[in-house]
């Protein structure tokens, strides 16, 4: 891991004026990247980490639209490389429905787990891709196409993709 301190400020002062761009507060930001407050004034303030790089980063990285390799990018003096798929963000009265969308497949994971029924979680899921569907695109603030949501939905090994997202994946392709 980088030890120099140089490099570690110049991380935070990027992730600050990332942050400062977007017009959002720390408190905001953090609610956005999924990170409390303190990781998002740590991350900002560029200490360097007593052992490792804090996970935590990754996931601000995520926020600001960059990719994972952008930390240790720019820790190598370099700059931080944009997503493919831009992220985008919640408002201060809320998240953003990629959020609720990716917060969806986590909660029916976590159901199936803990001894839910697949079936349950499979109609929870379509249902709400039906919901999401129903929203007018021009609403959706740049909501990423259909297949990166399908292609995120975590399936049991050796299942393959589901017909439904295999679809689904193949129309928005259609019409990208």
């Amino acid at each position: 891991m980088n030890r120099d301190p140089g490099a570690w400020q110049r991380l935070g002062r990027l992730m600050r004026d990332a942050r400062e761009r977007a017009d959002h507060t720390r408190k905001e930001f953090a609610d956005i990247a999924g990170v409390s407050e303190k990781a998002v004034y740590n991350a900002e303030r560029g200490d360097v980490p007593r052992r490792q790089q804090p996970p935590t980063l990754v996931k601000i990285a995520a926020a600001h639209g960059w990719k994972p390799e952008s930390i240790q990018a720019v820790l190598a003096g370099g700059d931080p490389e944009p997503s493919a798929q831009p992220v985008t963000t919640g408002t201060a009265s809320g998240p953003s429905l990629t959020q609720l969308q990716l917060c969806i497949y986590e909660f029916g994971r976590a159901c199936t787990s803990l001894g839910g029924s697949h079936k349950a979680r499979e109609r929870f899921e379509a249902a709400a891709q039906e919901l999401l569907e129903s929203v007018p695109q021009s609403s959706r603030n740049g909501f990423q196409s259909g297949y990166g949501l399908a292609a995120y939905r975590p399936h049991a090994i050796g299942e393959g993709v589901p017909e439904d997202d295999a679809e689904r994946i193949l129309r928005a392709m259609d019409e990208d």
